[in-house]
């Protein structure tokens, strides 16, 4: 069943449950706050759970969207995860006419300007239909060929190279331990691949040194970004970085050793390969003039 996430603000509350609604009628499982939250729950919490489980995050675009935090929030949430190939795809919608965010400036957008709700749900499942189903292949055009030259950055070791200021959280501070705390991403010079991070996590829960104010287990990696989910900017700025340089560091040290030691056995395994097809291929030389032999004598 396709799910979709509706981002919106409740000044357009009428227009998005009627698209709900008719998107519900057609098999659609839809996550509306109004249907989904309940009395207690983290909003942080369950708007990123949610987005990280569904197919599509439709986002209405209004000028009251525009100006509200918790829409601009769930924008940012939604792109992160799909920048991060997460799956989850973003389309937006947009009402009055508004301007589109510029988080969302170069998507390209339904413009439901004279639709009602129903047509709104008619555009919106063909183009969730359109997503999932496989892409039209367009032929490559023929050109000669030439040599890959990987840049300096693809094989370089990898690098921190910043935060993304878009996938940071905001804390709960309801009072409770730890409320104060919310996730930072910090990027990275490109992704990885699972061996670099899971090394890189173990880095983070035991590296070289760190200081007093380490956060063990707070760390993840998610596409080109280490995720530490429990912390605050003033501390990465203060205590974090020196010790996630650390670790990207000793990470970067053992990801080579790791694919020293693979490219090791493949050569030595490509080497028997090579050594046994010439050793067939002699005896079969040897069979042969010995056949050729035994013809000749009869």
């Amino acid at each position: 069943m396709t799910s979709a996430f509706i981002s919106y603000s409740h000044q357009d509350q009428e227009l998005v449950r009627s698209v709900a609604e008719h998107l519900q009628a057609d098999g659609f499982h839809v996550w509306l706050d109004e249907w989904d939250l309940k009395v207690g729950d983290s909003l942080i919490e369950r708007i990123s759970e949610a987005i990280d489980q569904v197919d599509f995050v439709v986002a209405f675009i209004s000028n009251a969207s525009r100006d509200s935090q918790w829409c601009r929030k769930e924008v940012s949430l939604a792109m992160t995860g799909e920048l991060a190939a997460k799956g989850v795809k973003v389309l937006p919608v947009r009402i009055e006419g508004a301007q589109m965010p510029p988080t969302l400036v170069d998507k390209f957008f339904l413009d439901a300007t004279g639709l009602d709700a129903m047509g709104i749900k008619e555009r919106l499942a063909r183009d969730m239909a359109a997503h999932i189903s496989p892409s039209r292949i367009i032929p490559t055009r023929r050109t000669k060929p030439q040599p890959a030259v990987p840049s300096k950055a693809e094989d370089g070791p990898i690098r921190i190279v910043g935060i993304d200021a878009q996938g940071i959280t905001a804390p709960r501070n309801d009072g409770t331990p730890g409320s104060a705390l919310y996730r930072v991403p910090v990027l990275l010079s490109r992704r990885t691949d699972s061996t670099w991070g899971q090394l890189m996590v173990q880095n983070w829960d035991r590296p070289p040194q760190f200081s007093t104010m380490h956060r063990p287990g707070i760390g993840s990696v998610s596409g080109n970004a280490f995720v530490l989910n429990g912390t605050t900017l003033e501390e990465v700025e203060r205590y974090h970085l020196d010790t996630l340089q650390l670790a990207v560091e000793e990470t970067n040290k053992q990801y080579d050793e790791i694919m020293r030691r693979h490219k090791a056995r493949a050569d030595a395994e490509a080497e028997a390969r090579r050594k046994h097809e010439m050793s067939v291929a002699s005896a079969l030389d040897r069979l042969a003039t010995r056949f050729d032999s035994s013809s000749s004598d009869s």
